[in-house]
């Protein structure tokens, strides 16, 4: 292999080649899929992708570094969760890689060494897909280093977020959407304060509580559309993140804990909300999806442990603004805590007279409670 003398203006433009691919939305999306116990597929190829790159400079190996970035960050190219759809994915750990290939195709043009590295990457695994290219080789070793480092991870802490009243304020927008289906609909205007007391449970629940109580099944349904569809296209009109909460989310994960966010809010529109205002800092996403049972059952959090491998239950805590997120964690069996800044005044929540409950006054205040955990 050959050998070159890199310039500093060289290594700089090497790395920042790598940090704008990064910012790409298509591998952004690979963030809400779980990976090897403690990571998901977007800090995973990350990690491949700079591992590569420490490895090749520090040699200082004369290779195409673009090309290693691009099929570096490509090489796992798939939007699903492998260990949830089992049935159709039996084949997943010698096929995805020609999955990853024909995702990659749609987005990106690629020339042959990036479809060395994707292809070839999971040998000697898939033994007749050897890697041709120093690029492909290098991407396959790394792979498996990679896979090491998170598999033998030990699991930091898991912090469960709430989303509406507790990382963002959607109200705005929720009640824009409300008053847009009573227009359609000829049903009377609805204030910020109604939408406030009634959010919590769930679209469905907001939109039947927002209709007038004589509203035929048919009208409820109608109106129920009206306002997805709305909601859909304004969902970032005014909405806007608690003060604070970004660089508290920040520091909680220097900190060492694991974050996720469990809402009754529908899971894609919640996880497009979470990219807009957090992204990269939230480790899943779980949301309705019409099947799993709404808070306050605890089928949500049950799916989060699936998805993440959560091994210790009694290290995970959660953290919500209504009755609904401390019913939640009381059925499954976490300490809850509850924000005085969201959708219930503090009145309001302590006139509950709810047991064994922390309270937080501001998203700033959640870091007084979780310290440095030393993983």
């Amino acid at each position: 292999m050959k050998k070159r003398t890199f310039s500093k203006e060289e290594i700089n433009e090497i790395w920042d080649f790598y940090y704008e691919f990064s910012k790409n939305p298509v591998l952004v999306n690979l963030y809400s899929t779980p990976q090897h116990r403690t990571s998901n597929t977007y800090r995973h190829v990350c990690l491949v992708t700079r591992l590569c790159l420490f490895h090749a400079l520090k040699k200082k190996l004369d290779i195409d570094y673009h090309s290693l970035i691009r099929g570096g960050f490509l090489h796992d190219l798939f939007f699903y969760d492998w260990r949830v759809d089992k049935e159709g994915r039996k084949h997943h750990l010698t096929r995805h890689p020609e999955t990853a290939i024909n995702n990659a195709k749609q987005y990106f043009e690629l020339n042959e060494k990036e479809i060395d590295i994707i292809r070839n990457h999971m040998w000697p695994i898939t033994i007749t897909k050897f890697p041709h290219s120093y690029e492909a080789k290098l991407v396959s070793m790394m792979d498996k280093k990679a896979t090491m480092i998170e598999f033998f991870n030990k699991r930091k802490r898991l912090i469960i977020f709430d989303l509406d009243g507790t990382l963002v304020d959607t109200i705005p927008d929720l009640n824009a959407s409300l008053n847009y289906m009573a227009e359609q609909m000829g049903f009377p205007a609805l204030s910020m304060e109604h939408t406030r007391i009634s959010i919590g449970n769930g679209v469905p629940v907001l939109v039947r509580r927002s209709v007038p109580k004589d509203t035929s099944e048919a009208d409820y349904l109608k109106a129920l559309d009206i306002f997805k569809a709305h909601y859909i296209e304004h969902a970032f009109d005014n909405s806007v993140p608690y003060e604070g909460m970004f660089d508290t989310l920040r520091r909680l994960r220097k900190r060492g804990y694991s974050l996720a966010v469990v809402t009754n809010k529908n899971e894609d529109m919640a996880k497009k909300i979470i990219n807009h205002f957090y992204p990269k800092l939230f480790l899943t996403v779980v949301g309705g999806n019409g099947i799993r049972k709404p808070k306050p059952d605890y089928d949500m959090i049950n799916e989060l442990r699936n998805r993440i491998k959560v091994r210790r239950p009694r290290s995970t805590v959660y953290i919500g603004d209504t009755e609904v997120d401390y019913l939640t964690a009381r059925r499954a069996l976490i300490p809850a805590y509850i924000v005085t800044y969201g959708y219930r005044t503090k009145e309001e929540i302590e006139s509950l007279n709810f047991k064994n409950v922390t309270y937080i006054d501001s998203p700033s205040d959640i870091l007084m409670y979780f310290p440095k955990t030393g993983v």
